[in-house]
């Protein structure tokens, strides 16, 4: 039967019971992997912790300095889920059969929820490749800096792509016997955000950025509290 990382910790005389039982429930309570506590908040040592791991699975081990995760791989989680799972998406591939398939970085490789929720939403066969906690969440925050920097379209005025449409019709002859003359006239183009008020477009906004991994939700709330501080220091 596979092992536990809290029964690889214990067993690798890392934690207590006590502190294992701990985590677990810190864990729980915060909705965080079980590795991210034992780490940050029991102090764990993650490169020690990261050698019982790979002695107990056979997991492979890559070098924080080789790796390299590809802009499509990322492309296939939202930063946010990475954030949340610890994990790093590293290359998509496609076997003989026709399956795609993800070598996956992570912590913590018996995480199986983990892994079951990556393959839900990615609907690619995972490979985990192991590597330490902290260079996961870097080389995470570094390839979505890099995916941002290199999809961001040109930005454009609003309103910049609505172009009018137009049709024409007939301007009356006038009794004096003048030619009919064919009039354009302007149809406006109607957009359903122009019955959107501000705020409503601002949470749109706010809601596809998220989705597409270019913001996060803690991003965004930092950014209205430092506005909402700077107003409140103007004269």
């Amino acid at each position: 039967m596979p092992r536990t990382l809290a029964e690889i910790a214990l067993d690798a005389g890392l934690v207590s019971k006590a502190d294992a039982a701990r985590a677990g429930r810190l864990a729980e309570q915060r909705g965080e992997p079980l590795i991210a506590i034992l780490v940050r908040d029991l102090g764990v040592d993650e490169v020690v912790l990261l050698g019982a791991i790979r002695r107990v699975t056979r997991t492979p081990v890559a070098d924080p300095g080789e790796v390299r995760p590809e802009l499509g791989a990322l492309g296939e989680l939202t930063r946010e889920t990475c954030r949340r799972l610890r994990v790093l998406p590293l290359s998509v591939s496609v076997d003989g059969a026709g399956a795609r398939i993800m070598r996956l970085a992570m912590a913590d490789p018996t995480d199986g929820a983990a892994i079951a929720e990556v393959e839900h939403v990615t609907g690619c066969e995972i490979e985990v490749t192991l590597l330490p906690l902290s260079a996961v969440e870097e080389l995470a925050e570094e390839g979505y800096r890099a995916q941002s920097t290199s999809v961001l379209p040109r930005k454009r005025r609003f309103g910049e792509d609505l172009a009018p449409t137009t049709q024409l019709h007939s301007r009356p002859p006038s009794h004096h016997g003048e030619e009919t003359v064919e009039v354009p006239a302007t149809v406006p183009h109607h957009v359903v955000s122009d019955e959107a008020d501000a705020a409503l477009r601002v949470r749109a906004l706010v809601h596809v950025l998220v989705a597409k991994g270019l913001i996060s939700e803690e991003d965004y709330e930092e950014s209205v509290k430092d506005l909402l501080k700077r107003r409140s220091e103007e004269p």
